[in-house]
């Protein structure tokens, strides 16, 4: 009896230590794909769910990638359990053979001003930050700092103009050849100092009094990066990496890095910012590392944004009631979210680059729970098949 006792316990040690390896082996290999268990389309390059729940949104997502020819890059919709649709539209990678896809890497802009937020709530978290600081605290130099606070900067109510550096290329008829290798010293060569920068921008006046109205604004956000380097004694893109992107497995996701995407951009388009056809004035438009830190310096894909979402909203990053002050909104706007208008419990934010266009998008549905939708495309020209789309969707959930 004793001999029968000590080879079951035998055998169910040899079945603890298999389970634990087997545990560390899971834990090393990785995320899984996310379109394991979808249905492939290979005509199309579609990634479905065959959920019978789910026929109505794929249907919405096929077709929204099919309408639009002009349409290049990755789509995701997606729930907190599922995958439901997975699109790489018209487009390949820089090998110039695999079709774009959900780990394929874009620029995404103003998509990366969530991750600044997400940053700042969690060092709020650990008591080494307030909303109320003002930012003379950080920036002592800077003759305004004492009427901004980190509060306003999240929620660009700071009075702080657009850019860090006047870059204004808005009349073509008037602009010389300062004016253009300055803006393509900015924005694209790394051509200025952070010191630089930073020295021309303290001068500037503010272009409202803070708290008085939102203004759309990419410096507050570099400023908010340098508050995240400041209070935790990391460089930024070094605090995005240990404390967002590996807790979320955000695998394909870097901060701070130029050029090096597995996408292909396809056009650039004039915009609000420049009316100028930029491929005929600069041979390098991926952005730069040096003015685009905190509010565009973030390249990812579809499927690490994803990812991002899915542990931001879960309480994953920061806690729920962190969350609830960033998507407390005036004037629309709040921590990396817009409200969208019209609709209920839905939040977007777009990312526009001279090559690219990002688009994120995350609501409350009362069938599905928490719905996200995520467009990377490899030309700015999709603003506005990527709004339709969005849209589309909304009217479906009744959000």
């Amino acid at each position: 009896m004793f001999f029968r006792k000590k080879r079951i316990s035998s055998f169910a040690a040899v079945i603890l230590v298999a389970a634990f390896l087997l545990s560390i082996i899971s834990s090393c290999s990785g995320p899984k794909d996310i379109s394991e268990g979808l249905v492939y389309d290979e005509t199309s390059n579609f990634w479905y769910s065959e959920k019978e729940e789910y026929k109505g949104l794929v249907g919405i997502m096929r077709k929204g990638c099919s309408d639009y020819p002009e349409i290049r890059g990755t789509y995701i919709l997606a729930t907190d359990d599922d995958v439901i649709f997975i699109g790489g539209v018209n487009s390949r990678e820089t090998d110039g053979k695999t079709p774009v896809n959900a780990y394929t890497t874009y620029e995404i802009g103003s998509l990366t001003k969530v991750f600044t937020a997400t940053a700042v709530f969690q060092l709020i978290e650990k008591g080494m930050l307030s909303l109320d600081d003002t930012i003379d605290k950080f920036f002592p130099e800077y003759a305004h700092g004492s009427e901004i606070t980190v509060y306003q900067l999240l929620h660009m109510q700071s009075g702080i103009r657009r850019e860090l550096m006047d870059t204004d290329l808005k009349t073509p008829e008037t602009v010389g050849k300062e004016e253009i290798e300055k803006f393509r010293k900015y924005w694209f060569a790394d051509g200025f100092s952070e010191e630089e920068i930073m020295e021309e921008f303290f001068k500037a006046d503010l272009d409202y009094e803070p708290g008085t109205k939102y203004q759309y604004s990419n410096a507050g956000y570099f400023l908010l990066a340098k508050i995240v380097e400041k209070v935790s004694g990391m460089k930024y893109r070094d605090y995005l990496k240990k404390h967002i992107f590996n807790v979320c497995n955000m695998n394909h996701t870097t901060s701070m890095e130029h050029g090096g995407l597995t996408s292909v951009p396809e056009t650039t388009y004039p915009n609000a910012s420049t009316p100028f056809e930029l491929d005929k004035l600069f041979d390098d438009l991926y952005l730069g590392t040096v003015s685009s830190q905190g509010n565009g310096d973030i390249h990812s894909c579809a499927a690490d944004l994803l990812a991002f979402d899915r542990a931001l909203i879960g309480g994953k990053l920061i806690r729920n009631e962190s969350l609830s002050q960033m998507l407390h909104f005036e004037f629309g706007y709040a921590c990396g979210w817009m409200e969208i208008a019209g609709r209920n419990n839905a939040y977007y934010h777009s990312g526009g680059t001279p090559l690219y266009h990002a688009e994120n998008t995350y609501c409350k549905s009362g069938k599905f729970g928490n719905v996200y939708l995520i467009q990377l495309h490899s030309t700015y020209a999709d603003a506005k098949p990527a709004g339709a789309v969005i849209q589309n969707v909304l009217i479906y959930l009744g959000v």
